[in-house]
């Protein structure tokens, strides 16, 4: 594929995926955010789209085509490079429209990774715009824009806005919630038995998929105790799943040691690395695919802090597209 059409229709199909996503979250946040108990039977159409079950998280959280809120934020932080470049590549007023979707959606999700993860990758492609002289004025109209909306939705309901606001900066206090958040003690719990299993087996590890065996034996007490997750799952004989790691560093480190580890930050640095050559020198739209390379990288490789898995197909094609950059006139690492 030429290179002008990995960056469109690649694009093309995460904006009409991101339409779904929008419509079924405005009704969602509407529905359970809002308290518009009228809209449920329209949310409730969505259940004749293949693979989507319409269910109402509690505190007003919105997971939309995903199954979880989590797994929703995983979604917004794989799109979120590709959404942020409609404001390099294309002239219409609109092209605000994609990346301040992805900041809603994020905001309603309730997920505090994704909350982080988002803003991060704002962060970074504000860095790139403001670098540029001539996009410096699309960073001045975004944040214009983002004020207008937000001033919209207190018009709405301000109330409601600013308790969640205030919500979501409390929620970020993963350290200051660990003694009241049971999520929180037991996404740090089992990272620490993982560690514990790593300390245990430094070089090599215990196997691939062999960490659930062995971290079970060093749950900790201050995240077990009162902990009804630990109860009805993770110590739970009946329930077939595996426990989750929650994090895959620690996870790679309990289960292929330290070699297995530096491995994958091996890559991850040297990923980075490649991106920022071909950010260098390139033009067009390979430094606009560059600059959605990493800053949808930056985000997944942060994103792994928190889930266990290899298994984010967002990494694998962040990768694949930098191979295809990299090997484009040989641009080589020197």
């Amino acid at each position: 594929m030429e290179l002008k059409d990995i960056l469109f229709k690649i694009r093309k199909v995460f904006s009409w995926s991101l339409i779904v996503a929008s419509v079924y979250g405005f009704f969602e946040i509407l529905v359970s955010y809002f308290g518009f108990g009228f809209l449920y039977p329209t949310l409730k159409l969505f259940d004749y789209f293949p693979f989507l079950e319409v269910a109402i998280h509690n505190g007003g959280r919105i997971s939309s085509i995903a199954y979880e809120p989590p797994f929703f934020a995983i979604y917004l932080i794989t799109i979120a490079g590709w959404m942020f470049s409609y404001i390099l590549t294309e002239k219409s007023s609109w092209k605000f429209l994609p990346g301040t979707a992805v900041l809603l959606l994020t905001f309603f999700s309730g997920s505090r990774t994704g909350l982080m993860v988002v803003f991060f990758q704002l962060i970074i492609f504000g860095t790139i715009v403001f670098k540029d002289r001539k996009n410096r004025s699309y960073l001045v109209k975004s944040l214009y824009g983002f004020l207008i909306v937000f001033s919209l939705l207190l018009l709405f309901n301000g109330e409601k806005i600013i308790n969640a606001v205030s919500e979501k900066i409390v929620s970020l206090d993963f350290i200051g919630n660990l003694k009241s958040n049971k999520s929180n003690q037991s996404r740090f719990g089992l990272q620490y038995a993982s560690l514990q299993v790593f300390k245990e087996n430094p070089i090599a590890g215990v196997g691939f998929g062999q960490q659930s065996y062995h971290s079970r034996t060093h749950y900790p007490s201050w995240a077990t105790k009162d902990n009804y997750e630990f109860d009805l799952m993770y110590k739970n004989k009946n329930v077939k799943s595996f426990p989750p790691g929650y994090n895959l560093y620690t996870r790679l480190l309990a289960e292929t040691g330290i070699i297995g580890f530096l491995i994958l930050v091996a890559l991850i640095y040297f990923s980075l690395m490649q991106t920022k050559i071909v950010i260098k020198k390139s033009t067009g739209e390979k430094q606009i695919l560059s600059y959605i390379v990493l800053i949808s990288l930056s985000g997944l490789f942060i994103n792994w802090l928190q889930i266990d898995t290899f298994r984010i197909y967002g990494v694998w094609l962040s990768l694949a597209i930098l191979m295809r950059l990299s090997n484009d006139k040989k641009i080589i690492n020197e």
